[in-house]
């Protein structure tokens, strides 16, 4: 039985019964996870060949690029030699739903990218591959996650490529108008970890939540100021709580005249419906993977160019 909590959840998110039970049969009985391997050079045809799918039918219209191979449900390509040799990096397909709308962009050759919650990575790769930017600045602030992510980086052979380890106000500091693209995969309560059998006690209790949620528009409002003129900011959670999203985009919103929301089309199917702001749900049930949230956002001043990176701020270069 789902705890009171949970259920409660289950009926803000859904008010149509059926669809509540499918998303709490999801959290508490998960299908095997799905993964994906992101390419860090020229794909591998006979690895592809072995191991790799087709895209789950859902994603069919997602612009799916020659980088990013799908593999089977309970695939560990972790596992596998040319994982440790940095030929690829290998994340869940609800990781990669997330970093889509990176897919959908424009922006200037060599783009400057700050990734301010970048450990163990994963999105700071795929902005790599996505993007192709000129300069990567890869931020976590917890100094045991650090080493993680520059292993992975350099593991992977990311290019211009460097790290820090400054909290958010020093960043928007130090950096402001800085970045074409600025990435906050923010913490969160991490409801969605269950679908993984990863125990996860208080993830749906209130105060979890809404400490969270300060956290939360903290770091968004901080990064924001390192987003320069017409720039994007992309926020993403791995939870479902509308205090860490919806509600989260909603307060950065109304205080942030100079942003609006940018629409998705890929990600249409998985619009939310509890708000009007074109932000996006990913839910256990829907088949490809454990879920989360995603809304991009763009600074509406163009014409002016980016700040100039101060030289120290570039001092931890990855190998």
């Amino acid at each position: 039985m789902p705890s009171r909590l949970l259920a409660t959840l289950a009926r803000r998110l859904f008010p149509d019964e059926a669809e509540g039970a499918a998303f709490l049969n999801g959290l508490q009985n998960p299908a095997p996870e799905q993964r994906a391997v992101i390419w860090t050079g020229h794909p591998d045809s006979a690895w592809i060949q072995a191991h790799a799918v087709p895209p789950p039918p859902e994603t069919s219209g997602w612009p799916w690029p020659d980088w990013l191979s799908p593999v089977p449900p309970g695939f560990r390509p972790g596992q596998d030699p040319l994982h440790e040799a940095g030929a690829f990096y290998s994340l869940d397909l609800s990781s990669v739903w997330a970093a889509s709308p990176l897919l959908s962009l424009k922006p200037p050759p060599q783009p400057r990218v700050l990734d301010v919650c970048a450990a163990p990575g994963g999105k700071s790769i795929f902005a790599s591959r996505a993007l192709a930017p000129g300069l990567l600045l890869s931020n976590e602030i917890i100094g045991k996650r650090l080493g993680i992510l520059r292993h992975n980086l350099s593991r992977c052979g990311i290019r211009q490529a460097f790290t820090q380890r400054l909290d958010p106000a020093d960043l928007a500091a130090k950096l402001p108008e800085s970045f074409d693209v600025v990435l906050v995969d923010a913490p969160c309560s991490g409801q969605s970890l269950l679908t993984k059998g990863i125990e996860n006690p208080g993830c749906f209790h209130p105060t979890v939540v809404q400490h969270n949620a300060r956290r939360q528009r903290r770091i968004l409002a901080e990064a924001a100021r390192t987003v320069g003129p017409g720039g994007h900011l992309l926020y993403t959670t791995c939870t479902f709580a509308p205090e860490e999203n919806e509600k989260v985009i909603a307060w950065f919103l109304q205080r942030s005249p100079g942003f609006r929301p940018v629409e998705v089309p890929h990600l249409e199917f998985w619009r939310t419906r509890l708000h009007e702001i074109p932000a996006y749900r990913l839910f256990p049930q829907q088949g490809i993977g454990a879920g989360g949230f995603a809304c991009l956002l763009q600074r509406n001043d163009f014409g002016r160019a980016t700040a100039e990176i101060p030289p120290p701020l570039l001092d931890y270069p990855v190998p």
